[in-house]
């Protein structure tokens, strides 16, 4: 017992020595959660339209006024001439031009709005059309002054109700996925580089010549990922909290100790995935690739920036079994969901399973030089 402490705590002494290892441990991975969490793609983006007015009357202006209010603008718009703004529309910096013909929304005449769209931006053009159809009908029912016994009101009703939304948007979404990519990158890279360098360093020789053995020094090495990866997660977890406004669970303290375990198996996985990949690679030239090709897919597979169901079928019934995105879904339905570890019975097991293969394959391929 005292030499598994005694090899824990060395390790935790070169891990905090080695300001690169926190830095992408920590840092990086908060910094990617700020910058996701504080853009808030859930939010809609108006889009940039361009606008000629010709017109210069005050039917142009109330369209204007209603497409572009400062409250809530449903189109961010360009005003300028003809030509510039067409050029702006080549070159992608807006996503439509609208032109307004002279005498619009004059009495006993048709106003005809020239409309141009980038045809690579289909999703932008059909907003544009939506709401740039819905304002023409509205000023049309007020400038034509259509009798009340045929406006829509007359005949139906709208009465409308609202209830208090549940969930935390795209912020709440990011977080524990960030934190799940964080307890993958530490367990990965951290093991690899510095099993590495000690096998390369001979200090792995030198060990061989102690009473320690192979389970000394992979628990060891195990214990202090763990205890990284308990902090770097209490730490995101409150940035997130702090900072971008997202609530953990239900705010019990059954719910961090929940998190706690979970963040333990996860750390555990990709610990022995990391001890796996160092015992087996005989540099930091074979390391690094090795590494990188197991994580970079997982981190954009699994779940942790955009949903799993938006990737193509076929690609998403391969990533569920990601050992990723069972932590990055277990992590989730604790922090948004609020649930408890016990009914994680999924998740729990495809972290089983992939840390039992993983620890299997590290003690076969372990050597000490």
């Amino acid at each position: 017992m005292r030499i598994y402490l005694v090899l824990t705590i060395a390790s935790l002494k070169m891990y905090f020595r080695n300001r690169q290892a926190i830095f992408w441990a920590l840092f990086f991975p908060m910094l990617i959660m700020l910058i996701f969490g504080l853009f808030n793609f859930d939010k809609f983006s108006p889009p940039d339209v361009g606008l000629v007015n010709n017109a210069n009357n005050d039917a142009a202006t109330a369209f204007i006024d209603a497409v572009s209010s400062d409250a809530d603008p449903l189109l961010v718009l360009d005003t300028g001439n003809e030509a510039d703004l067409r050029e702006k529309l080549r070159t992608g910096d807006i996503d439509a031009l609208l032109i307004l013909p002279e005498g619009f929304g004059n009495p006993g005449s048709v106003s005809t709005i020239k409309a141009l769209y980038d045809s690579r931006k289909p999703q932008e053009q059909g907003v544009t059309q939506t709401i740039v159809g819905d304002v023409l009908d509205s000023m049309f029912l007020q400038m034509a002054n259509v009798p009340d016994e045929y406006r829509v009101e007359s005949r139906f009703v709208i009465e409308p109700d609202y209830i208090a939304g549940e969930g935390q948007g795209y912020r709440g979404f990011i977080v524990p996925g960030v934190a799940a990519m964080a307890i993958m990158q530490s367990g990965l890279f951290g093991v690899v580089f510095s099993l590495i360098r000690y096998k390369t360093g001979g200090v792995l020789r030198r060990l061989q010549a102690t009473p320690i053995g192979a389970s000394h020094f992979l628990i060891g090495q195990m214990t202090t990922r763990l205890i990284v990866t308990i902090l770097q997660t209490y730490v995101l977890l409150l940035v997130g909290m702090l900072v971008l406004g997202v609530s953990v669970g239900n705010g019990t303290i059954m719910n961090w100790i929940d998190i706690t375990t979970l963040a333990i198996f996860g750390g555990a996985l990709f610990t022995v995935l990391g001890l796996a990949i160092s015992g087996w690679a005989k540099s930091e030239d074979v390391a690094a690739p090795v590494a990188n090709i197991v994580s970079l897919p997982m981190m954009f597979l699994s779940g942790v920036f955009f949903p799993v169901d938006s990737l193509p079928n076929w690609l998403s019934s391969i990533s569920r079994f990601f050992p990723l995105t069972y932590l990055t879904d277990g992590f989730r339905e604790i922090t948004v969901n609020g649930a408890s570890i016990l009914t994680l019975g999924p998740e729990l097991l495809g972290l089983g399973i992939w840390t039992v293969v993983s620890f299997i394959v590290a003690t076969r391929v372990f050597k000490w030089e």
